[in-house]
């Protein structure tokens, strides 16, 4: 249900049995709440919204130099920056507490908190050269080099903190962040068939099987995605202790990070860890990938009017595997192994035939 929370993300950590007013006298969502006491309830998950969210706000800014070289060339060199603010983050404010392993409200399950607190920046610099079509061949290449940075990852309940009330040990490299990324990009049309470079008056037959060639393809580079190190225990969420320098091992799948930097986080006699793990979020970098899409394009013409084209397509067609990012649960015996690829990324085929009239 939306309204108040039980607790505000400053609320104390000392377990309590005592559910807030607040919660208690909201409004009930839609359904057969018969048997629902509100005011000793067992067995309830709970999805809030703090009454003090404000709407998310991007602030955006750039700076650009570009130059035209020739007739048909250009370069540019940019500065792209993006803050934002009261980005919106969830938590349960119902977690399991640091040593005691209690909850604030043990009648309670989950009080899934909907939190617009957070705060991202991103810093890039970003090259281009664009070579506009002459000669049927037309060439883009993009280079960009960035940072983003924020403290938590959007609207995603498997996202959560390790302690809700402290973000600061959230701030890190966002999820999504790329370091860098080069892409390439070309058009090319084949001199061969009437009109063209070579074979220029051959017959309207011929040119059906010589003429209409074009050749497309597009060539990315880019950097991994970032992965925390975590354990298993309680509370959940808990990331490792960090105990030397943490590092990869790119190119080794079966120990890509290096595990004497980890270690499991002090527990109590009961078995619940005593504080959030040391190491950061998202401190690590999973691997890169490099990836070809070709392209080749026959086009017919056979009227003003009626025109046609067939395409095949090949995507990752060098079939380089593109590898997800390896096990980080420092508990599993597979801690550190790449075990899978990213989806879809493996080599596949398309035919397509367009007409049009």
């Amino acid at each position: 249900m939306s309204g108040a929370l039980p607790c505000s993300p400053n609320c104390p950590a000392s377990p309590s049995p005592v559910l807030d007013s607040t919660l208690a006298t909201a409004p009930l969502p839609s359904g057969n709440f018969t048997n629902l006491n509100l005011a000793a309830p067992t067995g309830v998950s709970v999805i809030a919204v703090l009454p003090t969210n404000l709407t998310p706000m991007v602030s955006q800014w750039n700076l650009q130099v570009q130059r035209q070289i020739g007739v048909n060339q250009s370069v540019s060199l940019a500065y792209v920056g993006t803050h934002g603010a009261r980005i919106t983050r969830n938590y349960d404010a119902n977690q399991q507490l640091f040593t005691t392993g209690a909850r604030r409200f043990p009648n309670l399950g989950s009080v899934t908190t909907q939190d617009n607190s957070g705060k991202s920046d991103y810093h890039s610099l970003q090259a281009q050269y664009d070579r506009r079509v002459l000669n049927g061949l037309q060439f883009l290449g993009a280079f960009t080099w960035s940072k983003t940075i924020d403290d938590g990852c959007g609207d995603l309940d498997t996202c959560a903190p390790q302690l809700y009330t402290n973000y600061a040990i959230e701030r890190g490299l966002s999820n999504q962040d790329q370091n860098y990324r080069l892409s390439l990009s070309s058009l090319y049309e084949l001199p061969f068939g009437r009109g063209k470079r070579f074979a220029g008056g051959v017959s309207r037959a011929l040119d059906y099987v010589i003429g209409g060639w074009q050749l497309n393809g597009i060539y990315t580079l880019q950097a991994g995605l970032p992965f925390s190190v975590t354990v298993d225990g309680t509370p959940g969420n808990t990331r490792a202790d960090l105990v030397g320098k943490p590092s990869v091992n790119p190119g080794n799948i079966t120990t890509y990070i290096n595990a004497a930097a980890f270690a499991v986080p002090a527990k109590t006699a009961g078995g619940i860890f005593m504080a959030p793990g040391t190491s950061g979020r998202d401190i690590l970098r999973g691997p890169g990938s490099s990836n070809m899409d070709l392209a080749l394009f026959k086009n017919f013409s056979f009227t003003e009017q009626v025109k046609a084209q067939f395409r095949v397509q090949a995507y990752n067609l060098t079939n380089t595997p593109h590898f997800a990012n390896p096990d980080s649960d420092l508990n599993h015996g597979t801690f550190g192994q790449i075990n899978s690829v990213q989806p879809n990324s493996w080599r596949q085929l398309e035919l397509g035939l367009r007409v049009t009239f």
